[in-house]
């Protein structure tokens, strides 16, 4: 049995992971693994995520579960508390989860990949809506594509940390088709609306929009010499139900599932983002 702890409770994340590996009667219920611990700012939220978990142990501290689990959970909201909470465990030889963004920063992705990579540390950090089939369709015919446009909800003004909060996931769908890129990228913004166009070095054009004054979904076009591919994601318990296992594959394999630079691109690309509609100029990154 996999022994797993959940270090921050306030990302809606830590009920439905816990839920699906805890619960066996779950639809999308997870085998061999199990939650046991819990770490969170807020007891109230410590209790409701326990209760709804069915996580047995709340702890004072996080490294009151060092040694009595196999992988940590770092679940916080906001990414810029990742690098703090994973450095305890990474340095203690356990294996973690880093659930996204890695981190909100360029500096502290590579810090935490670093530190994975002295410490000898299995790492993953990933946004479910990589595994979408919807994703892995069209990272099937990526040297086909000519134009690709991928639509997802973000505030650039979020307390947690701004834009990367959400937004890290269509630059996670882009990575996850393209793999690890190189380019520039102009954006505008327009109230809570972000508008931007990359230039994928040896790779086809890409836009971007982020929003949240559009309803809320993900969306993904593709044009090719041949189609048009315009489909929405919708296949998100699927998506969680995919990470998990990727996460327990990790742990049996005992082999990073992404690579170190599959990781640090989306936040390379949020970054850019902010910057250049922000200085109002193209952005290498």
């Amino acid at each position: 049995m996999i022994r797993i702890g959940i270090i921050g409770s306030d990302n809606s994340h830590s009920i439905t992971f816990s839920q699906m590996i805890n619960d066996q009667k779950h639809k999308y219920h997870v085998n061999g693994m199990k939650v046991l611990y819990l770490y969170g700012l807020d007891e109230e939220r410590n209790k409701e995520v326990s209760e709804k978990g069915g996580i047995p142990y709340i702890v004072k501290r996080p490294e009151d579960m060092i040694g009595k689990i196999d992988c940590a959970f770092i679940e916080f909201r906001d990414g810029a508390l990742h690098y703090k909470y994973a450095k305890p465990f990474i340095e203690a030889g356990i294996p973690v989860f880093i659930d996204k963004p890695l981190a909100t920063s360029v500096e502290d992705a590579k810090r935490i990949v670093s530190l994975a990579i002295k410490n000898n540390v299995l790492l993953t950090s990933f946004s479910a809506l990589r595994f979408s089939e919807v994703v892995q369709e069209v990272k099937r015919i990526r040297d086909e594509i000519v134009t690709l446009s991928v639509t997802g909800p973000g505030d650039p003004d979020s307390i947690y940390s701004g834009l990367i909060f959400y937004g890290i996931h269509v630059a996670e769908i882009l990575e996850e088709i393209l793999g690890p890129f190189s380019g520039r990228v102009y954006a505008v913004r327009r109230n809570k609306t972000i508008l931007g166009v990359i230039e994928v070095d040896n790779g086809p054009l890409v836009s971007v929009l982020i929003s949240n004054d559009i309803p809320y979904h993900f969306s993904i076009r593709v044009l090719t010499k041949e189609k048009v591919i315009y489909k929405n994601i919708e296949d998100f318990m699927e998506c969680y139900k995919n990470g998990v296992l990727t996460i327990k594959r990790m742990l049996e394999e005992k082999k990073w599932p992404l690579k170190a630079d599959d990781m640090i691109v989306p936040i390379k690309v949020i970054k850019a983002i902010e910057e250049s509609y922000i200085k109002g100029t193209a952005i290498r990154f």
